[in-house]
Parts: structure tokens; C-alpha cells; sequence
């Protein structure tokens, strides 16, 4: 009886653990993260009743269980994760998306009305309207610029804030996580799992993935170790890590006494998806905003300091100067650096249109002797090296420089640099007066009224007014002048020299001189060079054209008597910084041409060699004959000079003019580049200059009656050598070389380091800047004599060249290696932040359904059914109504057995 006793006994204990668990689950239906619970009950070990064998001692309840699939809840976490970064990210980047593509709030529009009006002014350079127009444009769009600049930062001081929020949530959760693993321990942990307290911190993960991605590791004593990043601990048993933003807006994990950042491995949840924007879009965006104003203010203030306006001067900024000090102080962002705080660094553009859209760290390594600059958007070292040991100095790199100016720059300091960022802010228009846009050019071409040939000059392109530090270039120094104005005089139909033209009865040479320089005939011919650290050596050393030698008996081996000499040429490789050398050595009586054409073999290096001989007659008769590199050049008729040759001691100028049509009509002559010219000496006496434009030696010979001499000079040297028939007939003049060198290319050395070809290599002013700062081009066929002028444009109220300049920047490509208008840079901006937002809307929709789906599977698992847990309560209560009907039994029968006793 008291086995029958006990056995209800236990099975009513199981039905109502059993009732109490459907009730609990039924209690936490709605409850967030419950999991429903089930109770798992097990016979007691039966008893032996003999021969019999054995019977049932009842039920006991062997523990009381979650129904989870922890697999299930794992990727619960992850879907989580995903989908709340997919939102945060997509309800960001809609706003950008919107701003930019608004037409009431975007760029396009101001950006169409302002040239609309620039074009205007161009058409119409003298007219007040058209200018103001252009003026109250231009401030518009600066203010445009201003207000999505300020929208963006708004944004961005939002995310940030909301980055300290999100950060401060998970610190709180990670609290949570700590305190329930401590609960859970003391509860005896996995022996006897505390259900609820398990769901809590199940419920507190899970919220924890919607802030960040977490991965869960199961620990001792019923415990879990929260790992974020690439395995930085945020709990760890009790222990939590603890987060924090620095005035970067970097996430640091600090965990004791160390602190670690972590934010280009954080990925997942709402904070994955602000930091994925504000790194992916937001800094992208404002770089890339600030990169059309910066380009956009460069460009036109340096067509303004290129032109000429009303007042005939030169123009001043329409914007705010991109390299001003405190934009430029403004670009450096500092790290938080050992004291003392007295560090001055600064950034400034070089070459716009080798802008990134990128910010950079500098970095000073640990030991403080090297640094590296790493551009952010691909995380590539972009320059790297020593630091020098004193300041201040100068890193360039991607267009722009980056100076260290003062301070105490020590091992571990970093700083944040950012060339574009601000330039939407900080563009803003400078002129008011409508006279002071500069439309017109300072320059003006003419051609003199009595040339004969065909040629044309172009109206002149200005490069630029004044170098990189602001100073005019020599041309331009004057005001309202050329300094000094140039004339363009054709000494043959295929050679030219450029002069000094101050005096225009009488234009001198050019120093250095532009001499003998080539031109081909029908086609478009540059006249000067565009690279502004471009250097000139003019090769006057003793030995050239004649050198002080004497004339000779003629012999087919002689030559120009050059020496052999050996030049240095070096230049510093842009990509590595070594500095590379090469050498060329001429050969003994090498003429001007043949070493020219192993000069101008090295990269960066030009070089115009040319010949030049003056012959003037002493004592000439009718028996005389002039030979020009072995061809006779004077028509005989046996010993004397044939009839229809003018008698050389009669009727000089005529026989002069002869030679000289002789020379220019004999087609070996020409095709050689070899062209005679008449200059009168004193007024009176003839001369004939010779010109090979190709830099051969021109060898000269004279024959006939002993009383015929002639005079031959090199245009170098003053007084030239003698040349008498019959004894010293002969003679050799060498060419000159011009030698053109690129930007950072030099003539290091020579040997000897006075060249007698080139000169004192060693002088300071041995190579010398030729850079004009503007460009003309002559075309057609120019004839020997004609005259084309440069000089400043005194009439420039109705000129509007520099206008149309500043309209063709609409369509010019001045932005990524010049390949990007200024409309075609922010299109692709709002074309790219519309791609990323399109196709995010699309990736959260998806984030969304899986999540769904997962919730849903997580649901049909662990979620209580009211249905499923009713029916149990009728089934529990049913089984406690039958252990109850047995008790009952078992009393009866103890009372049956009393009474009978």
C-alpha cells in the first residue's frame, strides 16, 4: 500500500512540475527572447519484490529544459547583424542619394546657370550686365557648394553622435552579458541551467548583434566569452571591455590598461553599417565635393591671374585662394600626440588634377627617424622614408605637398590629412566690381604689313603669369608691358630667331638667345617651350664655329677641328628618388649635328644645333670661284666668271645677291637645311650669311687669280679668318649647340668643366630658364625677312580670349589626370552614391526577408503555442486528476485495512 501511496505521490509531483511549466510558458508567451521550456521525467528505479521480480517505484522529473536550436540562434545573431547594418547604412545614404539629385538641392543646376552666364560675359566682354552676371553666379554657386558642405556635415556630426550612442549601447549590453554569466555560475551553472537567466543572455546577444557583429564562444561553468572584430574580447566571463570614440572618430576597445583600435575590423550591426557609410560614402562624398570646388576655384583664379581686365591688369582671385594659411593648416588633422603641442604642419595643392578623393595618415614611426604616408582609400603607402633632421621640409605626393614646418615631432605621432575635404566649405567668391574679371589676354600677335611669304602667326595662348610662389615671371614683371616684347624674324624660309624688340629699329638677341631655330614649312610650328623648369645651355664655347683656328690648304679629311669631350647628364627618377647619370662623349671633329643627335637620345633632353658662316669679300675679281661644301656655287665660263654673274669688283651687292640666289636655289642646298641670306655692313658693304639649320659643319673654299680673298666669320666670334686662293683656301666652321633640358634634368659635369664646346659648365648662369610663360604658333610658309611681333595687348576692353578660356572649362577635363569636367566629376559623384543607394534598398529588403525567415525558424522551435500549451495543460491536469484518484484508492484501502483490524 505504501508503494501505491508512493507512486502517486511522485506522479502527482510530475504532473504539477508539469502543469507549472505549461503555465510558465504560457505567462511568457509575448515575452522577448523566452524560450519555450519542457519538462524531462524518468522512472525511479524499480523494486525487487522477489520471485515476482521487480515493480515500479513511480516517476521523478530529471530536469526542466529550454527547447532551442542553438545553431538556430547562432544564425539568428548573424541575420541580425547583417540586417541592421544593411538598415543603418541604407537610411544614410538615402539622404546623400536625395541631396545630390535633388535639382533644388544637388550641384548640376548651379553649376549649368554659372557657365550659362560665364559664356554670356565671353560673348559680351565689354558689357557691365553680362559681367555682373557672371559674378552673381559664380557667389551663388560658392554658396551652393557652402550649403551641401554644411548639409554633410550636419550628417556627419550626426553619425558621430550616433556612433557614441551605439558604442555606449553595446558597453551596456557587454555589462548585461557579465553580470548574467556571474548568475548563471552561481545558479551551478550547465549542471542545472537557470532557463531564464539563459534566455536573458541569449535575448542580450542577440541585441548586442543588432549593434554589432559578436561571435559567442561557450566557456566553463555555463558561461559564454563575447569576441568582436578579428578577436578582440568584449566579455570574457565577468570581464568586460569597454568602448570608446576618439576625436577621429575611431573606435577604440580599451581592456584594462590597454586600448586597441578596432575599427576597420568591426563589421555587422547598426554600427557596421555607420561607420560602412560614413567610411564608404560620407568621407568619399565630402572629398569628392570638396574636389570639384577646389578644381573649379583653380582653375578659374588661374585664368584670372592669366588675363587682363577693364583696367588693363592683371586679374586678382575670383575665389578664396586654395593655398591660403589657413586653409592650408586646416588640412592637417592632429592625432592625439605626446606633448608638447607645438607641432605646425600644413597642407597645399600642387597639381589639381592629381587629386584623390582619399584622406592619409602620416605616421612617424616608434624610433622617430622614419614616416610613412598611407592613402586611406586603398590603404597603399603612398610616400615613405626619413625624416630629415631639421624642418621645415616637404613631402608631396597624389598633387599636393604636405609640409612639416616647426615643432617637436617625435616617434608614434600621426596625423590625418586631408586635401579635399573642406573645399566645399571653403570656397567662396572674392570680386565685386564687375571691371575686374579679366576676359582678355595680355598679349597681341601682329605680322609686319611687307612680309612675302605666307606665314601666319596665332593669337598667343598664355600658360601662366607667375610661377609657383606667386612671383610674375620676367615676361610679365612690368605692368602693362611685355618685358621685354619679341619679334619673330625668319632668316630663311625654314629657320628663325626670336628678339629682343624694345627697340624696334633695332632688336638684339634674346639672353639667352633664340637662334637659328627650325621651322617646317605648312605646318603648325610651336614657337616656345611649356614646361617652366625648363633650362637652356647655349653652347658658346672657344672652340665653336671657328674656335680662333686659321684657314687651310684644302684637303678632303680636314674638319672643324672640335675636340672630344665628355658630358654628364643627370636626373632624379620620380618613383624611386635615385638620381640617375648619362654620359655621352663626342669624337674628335664630331660635327655639331652628329653630337646633338646622341644628346637629344637621353630622355629630357633637346637639342637645336646649327651652323652659321659670314662671308664678306676683301680683294675679288673676275676670276674667282666659291665653292660651298665641294660644290662650286659661281657660274664659269673657263677661267673667269661667266657673262651673266655680276664682276664681284664692280658691282658687289650684285655679285652677293648672286651667290646667295645660287645657294637657295640648288635643291642639295635646301633639302640639307642650308640657307643663304644678304646683310649690308656699315650700310654699304655686302655680306652672306649662311645657315644650316641641321648643325653640319659648313665647309667654305676659295680658287682662283691669287688676288682673291675673302673674309669668313661664324656670327660667334667678331673678327673670322681670311681665305686667300691659292694658299689658305680653305676652311671648316662648326656648329653651335642649343641644348634644351626638361624639368629636374641637369648638365652635371663635363670634362673638361670648361667645355670648349659649351662653355664654363661650372658658371652660375650656364643653364638658364627660357620658359616665356605663353605660347604663339606660326604656320604656311614664312619667306627669309618676314617679321611676326609679340607684345602686350593695350586694347583689351573688347577682347575676350581669356573669356572663352574660362568657357571652354565646362567641358574641359581638369579633374582625375584631367580626363573629368567639373559637371562630368559631380555626375559621377551622384551617379555613384545613386548606385550604392539603389542597390542598398535592395540588399536590405533581402537582409530583411532572411532575418524573417530565420526569426520564423527560431520561432516554430523555442516560440510557446497557446494551442499546443492548452491542450497540455488539459493532459497535465487529466494525469494530476489520476495520481489524485490514486491517492484516493490508496487511503480506501488503508482505511478498509484499519477497520478489518
Amino acid at each position: 500500500m505504501g508503494g501505491l501511496l508512493s507512486n502517486a505521490i511522485s506522479g502527482l509531483q510530475a504532473s504539477q512540475n508539469a502543469l507549472r511549466t505549461a503555465g510558465h510558458n504560457i505567462s511568457n508567451a509575448n515575452t522577448a527572447g523566452y524560450s519555450r521550456q519542457q519538462v524531462e521525467n524518468a522512472t525511479r528505479p524499480e523494486q525487487s519484490i522477489g520471485n515476482a521480480g521487480y515493480i515500479g517505484s513511480g516517476v521523478t522529473t530529471t530536469s526542466i529544459e529550454r527547447v532551442v536550436d542553438q545553431f538556430v540562434n547562432n544564425q539568428l545573431r548573424l541575420d541580425t547583424s547583417a540586417y541592421n547594418q544593411l538598415a543603418a547604412y541604407n537610411l544614410n545614404i538615402g539622404k546623400v542619394d536625395s541631396l545630390f539629385a535633388d535639382g533644388s538641392t544637388g550641384l548640376s543646376n548651379s553649376l549649368q546657370e554659372f557657365f550659362s552666364a560665364v559664356q554670356n560675359a565671353a560673348d559680351e566682354p565689354s558689357s557691365t550686365p553680362a559681367r555682373q552676371l557672371f559674378l552673381d553666379r559664380a557667389e551663388s554657386l560658392g554658396k551652393r557648394f557652402n550649403q551641401l558642405y554644411g548639409r554633410l556635415e550636419t550628417l556627419q556630426k550626426d553619425v558621430n553622435s550616433e556612433l557614441q550612442t551605439v558604442t555606449q549601447q553595446i558597453t551596456t549590453l557587454a555589462e548585461s552579458i557579465a553580470d548574467l554569466n556571474r548568475q548563471i555560475s552561481q545558479t551551478g551553472g550547465s549542471s542545472n541551467p537557470p532557463n531564464d537567466l539563459l534566455d536573458k543572455r541569449d535575448e542580450a546577444l542577440r541585441s548586442l548583434s543588432e549593434l554589432v557583429n559578436v561571435q559567442a564562444v561557450e566557456a566553463g561553468g555555463g558561461q559564454v566569452n563575447v569576441y568582436i572584430g578579428s578577436g578582440q574580447s568584449l566579455v570574457v566571463g565577468t570581464n568586460v571591455g569597454r568602448f570608446a570614440v576618439d576625436r577621429s572618430g575611431n573606435i577604440q576597445l580599451q581592456n584594462g590598461a590597454q586600448s586597441t583600435d578596432i575599427t576597420g575590423q568591426i563589421s555587422g550591426g547598426k554600427l557596421g553599417g555607420i561607420i560602412s557609410f560614413r567610411d564608404d560614402v560620407l568621407y568619399p562624398s565630402m572629398n569628392d565635393l570638396g574636389r570639384v570646388a577646389i578644381a573649379l576655384s583653380d582653375e578659374f583664379n588661374r585664368l584670372q591671374s592669366q588675363g587682363l581686365d577693364l583696367d588693363s591688369e592683371y586679374g586678382a582671385n575670383l575665389f578664396a585662394d586654395i593655398n591660403s594659411r589657413e586653409i592650408s593648416l586646416n588640412r592637417v588633422v592632429h592625432g592625439d600626440n605626446a606633448p608638447p603641442q607645438d607641432r605646425v604642419v600644413s597642407m597645399t595643392i600642387d597639381d589639381v588634377s592629381q587629386l584623390t578623393t582619399s584622406d592619409y595618415t602620416f605616421k612617424i614611426g616608434d624610433t622617430g627617424g622614419n614616416y610613412s604616408i598611407t592613402r586611406k582609400s586603398d590603404n597603399e603607402i603612398v610616400s615613405q622614408g626619413l625624416l630629415p633632421g631639421s624642418f621645415p621640409a616637404e613631402i608631396s605626393f597624389d598633387g599636393a605637398t604636405f609640409h612639416l614646418e616647426a615643432g617637436s615631432f617625435q616617434g608614434g605621432d600621426t596625423f590625418t590629412l586631408q586635401p579635399t575635404k573642406n573645399g566645399a566649405r571653403d570656397i567662396h567668391t572674392l570680386l565685386s566690381r564687375p571691371e575686374d574679371l579679366a576676359l582678355a589676354s595680355p598679349i597681341r600677335t601682329g605680322s609686319s604689313l611687307g612680309n612675302t611669304g605666307s606665314g601666319q602667326i596665332s593669337a598667343g595662348n598664355i600658360l601662366q603669369v607667375s610661377d609657383s610662389s606667386g612671383n610674375p615671371l620676367p615676361m610679365f614683371a612690368n605692368q602693362g608691358e611685355l618685358n621685354p616684347p619679341l619679334v619673330i624674324k625668319f632668316t630663311s624660309p625654314t629657320t628663325y630667331d626670336v628678339l629682343d624688340n624694345t627697340d624696334p629699329n633695332n632688336p638684339v638677341p634674346l639672353d639667352p638667345p633664340m637662334s637659328n631655330l627650325e621651322f617646317t614649312p605648312n605646318l603648325t610650328n610651336q614657337v616656345f617651350g611649356t614646361d617652366p623648369g625648363q633650362t637652356l645651355v647655349v653652347g658658346d664655347g672657344a672652340a665653336t664655329g671657328l674656335g680662333g683656328r686659321t684657314a687651310e690648304v684644302y684637303s678632303a679629311s680636314m674638319d672643324n677641328g672640335y675636340p672630344a669631350e665628355r658630358y654628364t647628364f643627370s636626373w632624379q627618377d620620380p618613383v624611386t628618388g635615385t638620381t640617375n647619370t648619362q654620359q655621352v662623349t663626342t669624337d674628335v671633329g664630331a660635327s655639331a649635328q652628329q653630337t646633338a643627335a646622341r644628346m637629344s637620345a637621353i630622355a629630357g633632353v633637346e637639342v637645336n644645333a646649327h651652323t652659321t658662316a659670314l662671308i664678306s669679300g676683301n680683294t675679288l675679281n673676275n676670276s674667282v670661284q666659291i665653292s660651298i661644301n665641294d660644290t662650286p656655287i659661281l657660274e664659269q665660263d673657263g677661267a673667269v666668271l661667266a657673262s651673266g654673274v655680276p664682276d664681284p669688283s664692280a658691282d658687289p651687292v650684285g655679285f652677293f645677291e648672286y651667290m646667295a640666289e645660287q645657294i637657295n636655289a640648288n635643291s642639295e642646298f635646301t633639302a640639307k637645311g642650308i640657307h643663304a641670306s644678304i646683310r649690308m655692313a656699315n650700310g654699304t658693304d655686302p655680306q652672306l650669311l649662311l645657315s644650316d639649320a641641321s648643325g653640319a659643319d659648313i665647309n667654305i673654299q676659295i680658287t682662283g687669280g691669287p688676288a682673291n680673298e675673302i673674309n669668313v666669320a661664324d656670327e660667334i666670334g667678331a673678327t673670322g679668318q681670311p681665305l686667300t686662293a691659292g694658299t689658305t683656301d680653305a676652311i671648316a666652321v662648326g656648329g653651335r649647340m642649343d641644348i634644351t633640358m626638361a624639368d629636374g634634368v641637369t648638365l652635371s659635369d663635363s670634362t673638361p668643366s670648361n667645355s670648349r664646346l659649351l662653355g664654363d659648365t661650372e658658371a652660375p648662369d650656364f643653364a638658364q630658364s627660357n620658359y616665356m610663360g605663353f605660347q604663339v604658333s606660326i604656320k604656311g610658309q614664312p619667306q627669309a625677312g618676314d617679321i611676326f611681333t609679340i607684345g602686350f595687348n593695350t586694347e583689351a576692353s573688347n577682347d575676350n580670349r581669356n573669356g572663352l578660356k574660362f568657357a571652354e572649362l565646362d567641358t574641359q577635363g581638369t579633374i582625375g589626370d584631367d580626363s573629368l569636367s567639373f559637371a562630368q566629376a559631380y555626375g559621377r559623384l551622384v551617379e555613384d552614391v545613386g548606385t550604392k543607394s539603389n542597390l542598398s534598398r535592395a540588399n536590405t529588403e533581402a537582409g530583411k526577408s532572411l532575418l524573417e525567415q530565420t526569426q520564423s525558424l527560431r520561432d516554430s522551435i523555442s516560440g510557446v503555442n497557446l494551442d499546443e500549451e492548452a491542450a497540455n495543460l488539459i493532459k497535465f491536469e487529466q494525469a494530476y486528476s489520476a495520481n489524485a484518484r490514486v491517492i484516493s484508492v490508496a487511503r480506501e484501502l488503508f482505511d478498509t485495512l484499519i477497520n478489518a483490524i
